[in-house]
C-alpha cells in the first residue's frame, strides 16, 4: 500500500471519529467543552492528512476506500463512547444504554465489508489496475 492510499484510509477514519463524534454531541445530549474541543480537533487532523494526501503523488485510492473507513472511524467513535458511558458513568441513553452506542460502533465497523470497499470499478476493474 503506498503512503498516498494509507493517508486516505487513516483520513477518512479520522474524518469519521470527528464527525461521528459531532453528530453524538450536537444531536444526542450536548455536553460543553473538552468534548467538542476533541472532536473538532480530530476532524482537523483527517482534513489535514486527507489535503496532504490529495497533493502528493500517485494515484488515490476510490471513493469506496475512503468512505467505508470513514464509516470504521464513526463506527469506532460509537463503540468507544458507548462503553465508556455504559462502563464509567453507568448512564443510560436514549437508545436504551450506552451499550447501545457499542453495538451501533460494531455494526458500522461490521459494514465495511471488504468486498464493498475493496470492489474496484470501472476502467480499474476490467484493466486489473492495482489502484485501490
Amino acid at each position: 500500500m503506498t503512503l498516498r492510499a494509507m493517508r486516505v484510509r487513516h483520513a477518512g477514519m479520522l474524518l469519521g471519529l470527528g464527525l461521528g463524534a459531532f453528530f453524538e454531541g450536537i444531536l444526542l445530549h450536548p455536553i460543553a467543552g473538552f468534548f467538542y474541543f476533541v472532536a473538532w480537533a480530530v476532524t482537523l487532523g483527517g482534513v489535514l492528512m486527507l489535503w496532504a494526501a490529495v497533493r502528493g503523488p500517485g494515484p488515490l485510492p476510490t471513493g469506496r476506500v475512503f468512505v467505508g473507513h470513514f464509516v470504521i472511524g464513526w463506527g469506532i467513535f460509537n463503540m468507544l463512547e458507548g462503553l465508556a458511558r455504559h462502563d464509567l458513568r453507568d448512564e443510560w441513553l436514549i437508545f436504551a444504554t450506552g451499550m447501545g452506542f457499542a453495538l451501533l460502533g460494531v455494526m458500522l465497523i461490521w459494514a465495511r465489508v471488504e468486498p464493498l470497499i475493496e470492489r474496484r470499478s470501472g476502467s480499474d476493474r476490467r484493466s486489473g489496475s492495482p489502484v485501490r
